[in-house]
């Protein structure tokens, strides 16, 4: 496995990759019409027209995209899934880390995470903290998240 920047060729996988991974893992956390709602948004053009304002990392075996992470340019980092294959075996960790590192050389010296429920645990164990929990509107539906900060070196 690599993981290296995302390239315009990327975005098509990137958004099957974050659909499946909402109907497969997130839809263990969600009600169906949110899951519903929440992955028919996810197109490769919205990541396309997203690219100038973030970076964005992918996870590739065997010429696969496995997972992704991103991060805007004032220290928040935006997503980060992994398809339900690979979940549990250090890809999440890595794509944090490398984004985590990116802000970092930005000169970030905390970063924010709108968390799902979902991913919550992971990202406390990977040393964030909950600073409230909040809602997100995604196409009129209230989805529940965790706001969360982890303070850099």
């Amino acid at each position: 496995m690599k993981i290296r920047l995302a390239k315009d060729e990327d975005y098509a996988g990137i958004a099957r990759l974050h659909r499946s991974t909402i109907r497969n893992i997130n839809s263990k956390d969600y009600s169906e019409d949110i899951i519903r709602v929440w992955s028919a948004r996810t197109k490769a053009e919205r990541y396309r027209t997203s690219a100038n304002k973030c970076r964005r990392w992918v996870a590739i075996k065997d010429s696969k995209i496995i997972g992704f992470c991103d991060h805007d340019f004032n220290c928040e980092i935006g997503g980060l899934y992994i398809h339900k294959d690979h979940v549990g075996k250090g890809i999440g960790s890595r794509l944090l880390k490398k984004a985590e590192d990116s802000l970092e050389q930005q000169g970030c010296k905390k970063i924010l995470i709108k968390s799902t429920i979902t991913a919550k645990n992971f990202y406390t164990k990977n040393g964030y903290k909950v600073i409230k929990e909040d809602f997100h509107d995604i196409e009129g539906k209230k989805v529940r998240i965790y706001v969360m900060e982890k303070m850099l070196n």
